[in-house]
């Protein structure tokens, strides 16, 4: 679909999801081993498939997901029938803390707010992943992606870290909002970006819509963060054992 800008600029658009809910706790109340390589729950793929009907008119043209399980399984059923072609990308895998301090961690507060330091210089996701160098390969991703122009409608479906450094290279904020841009499990957001007809060059980028979930639009039974549920499950099943 061609949209063009009121100063004649070309307008393309990005959707981006975060993957559908999953579960990082097994049966037998124990915290996974790989989260990587978590599949979705059955609300995980309802979330999904809800979404894709409510975007079913959406003409989307490019599909690219995050390489996980959890990823290509929203993008497959979010993209139910449409003959697109999901391209996984290892660029777009969310952060990944260290094991060693998942293991040791004795206050879940900090889990639920392990994104707060995210701006602080040289700060780290969980003893694990840089948030600086995940900011600049996803950028770069992203960049890669964009010159690409045979496309103007693309589904991005992606994780709540690696959306935050999508939005806020949208917002031109970088790390700086990361901590308060929350992703609810498949959740849309709306990204527009005009480029200069003749070279390319973005000239605006504006965010229309952000963590919008087709199940909940006003988030009236999600008072929690994403982080948080992910603690709360936590807890339960701690307390439970």
């Amino acid at each position: 679909m061609l949209r063009t800008a009121f100063d004649g600029s070309r307008r393309r658009r990005i959707y981006l999801f975060r993957h559908g809910d999953v579960s990082y706790v097994d049966d037998k109340g124990n915290r996974v081993a790989d989260a990587s390589a978590v599949p979705l729950t059955d609300w995980g793929r309802e979330q999904a498939s809800l979404t894709g009907k409510a975007l079913a008119n959406i003409p989307f043209d490019r599909a690219v997901s995050s390489s996980f399980p959890r990823s290509l399984e929203t993008a497959r059923l979010i993209l139910e029938g449409r003959g697109l072609e999901i391209e996984p990308l290892d660029h777009f895998v969310e952060l990944r803390g260290d094991p060693a301090f998942r293991n040791a961690v004795t206050d879940l507060n900090d889990i639920a707010y392990s994104f707060r330091d995210a701006h602080v210089p040289g700060a780290r996701y969980n003893g694990g992943d840089s948030f600086e160098d995940v900011n600049a390969r996803v950028v770069s991703a992203l960049e890669t992606v964009i010159a690409e122009p045979d496309w103007d409608t693309l589904a991005l479906v992606a994780h709540g870290g690696i959306n935050r450094l999508v939005i806020g290279w949208a917002l031109g904020t970088g790390l700086s909002t990361f901590a308060a841009l929350d992703q609810n499990t498949a959740c849309v957001n709306v990204i527009d970006f005009d480029e200069h007809p003749e070279t390319r060059t973005i000239v605006r980028k504006t965010l229309r819509a952000l963590n919008v979930t087709v199940y909940d639009p006003v988030k009236e039974g999600n008072h929690l963060l994403s982080l948080e549920q992910i603690a709360s499950r936590l807890k339960v099943k701690e307390a439970a054992a």
